[in-house]
């Protein structure tokens, strides 16, 4: 028997909507190579505390950002090649814009990840590899958010 019940928010965010362009590429270069990306915004909250047992305010303390993203080798050739010392840490500073294009509602979304670079180069490889891929800290100096 079928399931009658309802979808009630319609289709959800996924992986087949992102879309990402890096600032110091073409933006008619396609980068299919990415495997993952993730970026995180925290700002220290701390309670503060009086006579008693119970907080009193709050404090608010420094914005932190962090960020990454995985590439497979040969995306990772390309930049290094598009770098002026072969490096991707040659490439220097660049934005990361992560977009999510909906189809159902062509509502896009977007989220910056400013003034990024690279800290580190390399590569894992091991025997039976089908696909070589490297998660790379991107250091962020600040996101954006959604817009």
């Amino acid at each position: 028997m079928a399931d009658s019940t309802t979808l009630i928010n319609g289709r959800a965010y996924d992986w087949s909507m992102i879309e990402i362009n890096f600032g110091f590429a073409s933006s008619s270069e396609a980068i299919y190579g990415i495997k993952a990306v993730k970026w995180e915004r925290k700002r220290k909250v701390e309670s503060n505390y009086g006579i008693g047992s119970q907080p009193i305010s709050r404090g608010y303390g420094n914005w932190t950002y962090t960020a990454s993203v995985e590439l497979d080798y040969a995306t990772q050739v390309m930049f290094q090649e598009a770098s002026p010392d072969g490096t991707l840490m040659g490439l220097g500073e660049f934005d990361l814009i992560v977009h999510f294009a909906h189809p159902d509602d062509g509502r896009t979304v977007t989220t910056t990840l400013k003034k990024c670079i690279f800290s580190e180069d390399g590569m894992d490889a091991k025997q039976d590899d089908t696909d070589l891929t490297k998660e790379f800290d991107l250091n962020p100096g600040g996101i954006d958010p959604v817009s």
